[in-house]
């Protein structure tokens, strides 16, 4: 199995998460993401592949991420950083947003999750609902949850913020004030951007909506005529983009691997 290590694609996976690569709004549970041998995609609402005789569970409204609240990420080297934070500000609005000058005397940064809500769709329910239906196997896309060499994965949680603070540091690990006009001038009118507190070196971006930025997954598949689930852990291969985002980031190479397929594969004999 080729483990993916790139902190941009990890950084969340430590918390129980996966991450989206460029946060937007509208990723929500039920969402569901299909890999083949070349990518892994966004395919779209569950709903629209799955007729059942009950409806579709609805998410709860967002609830605030108390266990995911003040949890701060390790301390990422300063490109690395920065492009987490590009993302996240293109999430925002900005489009191309080069903040490389406003930090040039950092060497590394830091993000602490604040304001983090999580929206969730309880996955028994999700269950109940798949056990209520038929797939449309006239669907091109059905292979997804069929085919031997393609997996399929449903979202049941997502987190979602509309702001995101981060910590300049030296290599020291001294912290690093930053040009705050500045900066507001590079982010526009879209981002609002304030030290953390009085007298602080930390910056909080702050955007205009609730942004989906992580969230958790089940791989699901469909068999002669059953479901079949199996828990995902998290990992930097799942991060993904949606169909509406610029190019992705550079994802390392070789396929993820898991015994599913191969219990598919027993299945269907």
């Amino acid at each position: 199995m080729a483990v993916c290590s790139d902190p941009r694609l990890t950084y969340l996976n430590q918390l129980g998460y996966n991450v989206l690569k460029l946060p937007r709004a509208g990723v929500d549970p039920l969402e569901v993401l299909g890999r083949d041998q070349k990518s892994l995609e966004d395919l779209g609402k569950l709903s629209s592949i799955w007729t059942s005789r009950v409806p579709a569970p609805q998410p709860g409204d967002p609830v605030n991420a108390a266990d995911i609240n003040g949890q701060k990420t390790a301390d990422l080297k300063l490109s690395i950083g920065l492009d987490i934070l590009a993302s996240v500000l293109q999430g925002m609005g900005v489009p191309a947003p080069k903040l490389n000058l406003a930090y040039n005397t950092a060497s590394s940064v830091q993000f602490t999750l604040t304001d983090v809500q999580v929206v969730r769709v309880a996955p028994l329910e999700v269950g109940h609902y798949l056990s209520q239906g038929d797939l449309d196997i006239s669907n091109p896309f059905a292979t997804y949850f069929q085919d031997h060499d393609k997996e399929a994965y449903v979202i049941t949680e997502v987190l979602k913020t509309k702001s995101i603070r981060v910590t300049a540091k030296k290599d020291s690990g001294a912290t690093v004030a930053v040009d705050l006009p500045n900066i507001q001038n590079i982010v526009g009118a879209n981002v609002s951007v304030s030290p953390a507190a009085s007298g602080s070196t930390d910056v909080v971006y702050t955007g205009q909506q609730l942004l989906t930025f992580g969230f958790k997954v089940f791989g699901i598949a469909y068999a002669q005529g059953t479901w079949q689930i199996h828990g995902q852990a998290p990992a930097g291969n799942i991060a993904f983009m949606t169909a509406h985002e610029p190019a992705p980031i550079m994802l390392a190479s070789g396929r993820m691997m898991t015994a599913f397929p191969e219990h598919r594969r027993k299945m269907a004999a």
